[in-house]
């Protein structure tokens, strides 16, 4: 069997648009895949969970509420063993809202601690620091521990009713560059660890309690 120049050419032709339009819809697909993934996906992962051992409580009482971090991540991470509440400007901090209907009632003082904790006359190895410090968490693993809502701080909690408490979660790591990290002067043989710090911000689930008027 002969095929001629001119047959052979169209062969190729149709066979080359073929595969171009075979490679763009492959392609199309990959990046349509990409674009619908969450962008949480991409980076470390955590979620922290907030909880109360009981839900009435008299007016002007303080809230004690226990704060789970867990590991959603793949690989392990490093988290803060210290859960700051109302401290702004500490490496990982804790903060909390109380909603009453569509109000949203946040802290009514802001508290700066500086700690010059960075300066010191002599530096132990870093293996005995870094655990004072922070902890590595592996997949699936929590940390936890108590935190107070002041009811000093948010005035609502002085009134009878309903309310909804929900917290926002953020780490400067252990990186931060400034007088509060006591990890500063270790940063070249921090970024030479296995495991990464999580950094960021991570809003935590709700809880609602009652405020009860005295008996």
């Amino acid at each position: 069997m002969c095929i001629n120049a001119r047959a052979m050419n169209g062969i190729l032709t149709r066979g080359s648009r073929q595969l171009i339009a075979l490679s763009c819809m492959f392609l199309w697909a990959r990046a349509s895949q990409a674009q619908s993934l969450p962008p949480n996906d991409l980076e470390q992962r955590i979620s922290v969970r907030i909880s109360t051992e009981r839900v009435r409580f008299q007016p002007g009482e303080d809230i004690r509420l226990h704060v789970e971090i867990r590991n959603e991540d793949k690989r392990d991470l490093f988290v803060s063993k210290t859960i700051e509440a109302g401290f702004s400007n500490a490496l990982a901090t804790i903060d909390f809202t109380v909603s009453y209907g569509n109000h949203v009632d946040r802290p009514t003082t802001v508290v700066f601690s500086d700690s010059f904790s960075s300066e010191r006359s002599s530096y132990p190895p870093l293996a005995s620091e870094l655990p004072r410090y922070w902890i590595a968490l592996p997949p699936q693993h929590f940390y936890g521990g108590d935190v107070v809502v002041s009811a000093s701080s948010f005035r609502n909690l002085g009134v009878p009713g309903r309310y909804r408490i929900q917290g926002k979660y953020k780490s400067r790591g252990f990186l931060a560059q400034d007088i509060n990290n006591p990890l500063a002067h270790y940063a070249q043989e921090l970024k030479q660890l296995p495991f990464e710090v999580w950094v960021g911000e991570v809003e935590t689930n709700s809880v609602w309690i009652e405020i009860v008027s005295r008996p």
